[in-house]
């Protein structure tokens, strides 16, 4: 869970809290030792005449006290004018604000945000390696399948159905339109023909055929059929061949058993050839594939197909619906079951983990090039947001403290120094 943007707000106000209580603390110690040393030189001046020892003390407290003072003066000038008074070059912070925005972008670009540097970080941080070690949970597969499922809802519940149904038809009728159906159905058919396919359908319909005719119950409609088919009015003709009706049928049946058990029977070869050279028209014959476009074309525009192909975005969201209202969509379990398999690939194969470790590099390059300028006009635009004064204190509560230091340090090493020239002026 994030943070609510209010408990980080308060957080920082902690946070400055404390600093600026830790900045006044290291304040006060700086001014009591500049206070101690002008009491001590105080003290020492009236009894400098009492012992030669009390004029090294007051050489001492009198050079801590311009050293506690000069630093005083160079801390405070960097954030703002001392004592109020615009003095030439104090402020430094606040009227360089500007400069300072625009120098550490630029330090940040140049010296951060480098090719070779991040590409050092990714390498040593091996994403994929992590990747594969989180997708391996079974736990977060099953939460990135329903995470993955909640999302696809929402976006058919804000999709334009209307709108996706034409374009998933346009595009379906276009690409069925660039299919080559002509060299599709001549593949089919050399496929079919390598593995056989048309003598096994042929010894198909023999076997079929055959029981047909054995069964007596068909052999009345076969004898309607033949007389159908050479429209026989004639009662006399009726009956002759409703008499040759038996032989009729024992002759189809011989012909059928000879031609399932002669695999070179002539029937067969006449087929297999006819098979073979519709294959080599469809390949090489500008007039059957003219034929064969034309009636693709007219399948594909007609009401029928269209009505069809619009409906297919209706029938998949209608599908998707059902199943990501389950309480176990299959969609949610197939992305943690990809899930899963992606992580045992990237936690076995190294080859697999060096692979997307390497794309991932090559993207950050892409990206660092890309964006890199645009990094430091980001710090500089944000430092512009603030004003003089919140960008000095803000930067004073960040090394106000330590720079506290250089005012001790300035009034313990002003003071050693005032003793050192104080005792080599007595010693010569």
């Amino acid at each position: 869970m994030q943070p609510s943007p209010d408990l980080i707000a308060q957080l920082d106000q902690s946070t400055d809290q404390l600093k600026r209580a830790r900045l006044r603390h290291m304040q006060w110690l700086a001014v009591g030792l500049l206070l101690l040393a002008a009491l001590v030189f105080a003290v020492a001046r009236s009894r400098r005449g009492g012992h030669p020892a009390w004029g090294y003390v007051e050489a001492f407290a009198e050079a801590a006290m311009v050293g506690a003072i000069a630093d005083w003066f160079a801390v405070v000038a960097l954030f703002r004018h001392p004592l109020g008074i615009p003095l030439w070059h104090t402020a430094i912070i606040p009227n360089s604000k500007a400069d300072i925005g625009r120098s550490l972008g630029a330090f940040v670009e140049n010296h951060f945000i480098t090719e070779q540097g991040i590409a050092e970080r990714i390498v040593q941080a091996d994403p994929a390696a992590r990747l594969g070690t989180w997708l391996s949970d079974e736990v977060n597969a099953r939460q990135l399948g329903m995470a993955s499922a909640g999302v696809v809802k929402q976006l058919l519940a804000m999709a334009d159905h209307d709108t996706l149904g034409r374009l998933l038809r346009e595009q379906a009728s276009s690409y069925l339109g660039q299919l080559n159906l002509s060299e599709v159905a001549a593949d089919c058919l050399d496929a079919l023909i390598a593995d056989g396919k048309p003598q096994e359908l042929l010894d198909f319909l023999l076997d079929r055929g055959a029981a047909y005719l054995d069964d007596e119950a068909h052999h009345a409609a076969i004898g309607d059929f033949v007389l159908g088919a050479f429209q026989i009015e004639n009662a006399l003709v009726k009956k002759a061949v409703k008499a040759y009706e038996p032989r009729m049928i024992a002759s189809l049946q011989k012909f059928a058993v000879a031609v399932r058990v002669d695999a070179q029977h002539p029937l067969r070869q006449r087929i297999a050839g006819w098979i073979a050279d519709s294959a080599l028209h469809l390949k090489a014959d500008p007039q059957w594939q003219d034929t064969v476009r034309r009636y693709q074309l007219q399948l594909i525009a007609s009401d029928t197909v269209q009505a069809m192909l619009g409906e297919l975005w209706n029938n998949i969201r209608t599908r998707l619906l059902a199943d990501l209202h389950a309480d176990a969509p299959v969609l949610a379990q197939a992305i943690a079951s990809l899930a899963r398999n992606t992580g045992k690939v990237l936690d076995q194969d190294r080859h697999a983990r060096a692979w997307l470790n390497d794309a991932i590099v090559a993207g950050s390059g892409s990206l660092v090039r890309r964006y890199r300028g645009e990094v430091g006009a980001f710090i500089a635009g944000r430092l512009d947001l603030w004003s003089k004064d919140e960008m000095s204190e803000r930067i004073e509560l960040a090394i106000g403290r330590d720079l506290q230091f250089i005012r001790i340090n300035g009034t313990i090493v002003g003071g050693l120094a005032g003793l050192l020239i104080y005792a080599v002026s007595h010693a010569f």
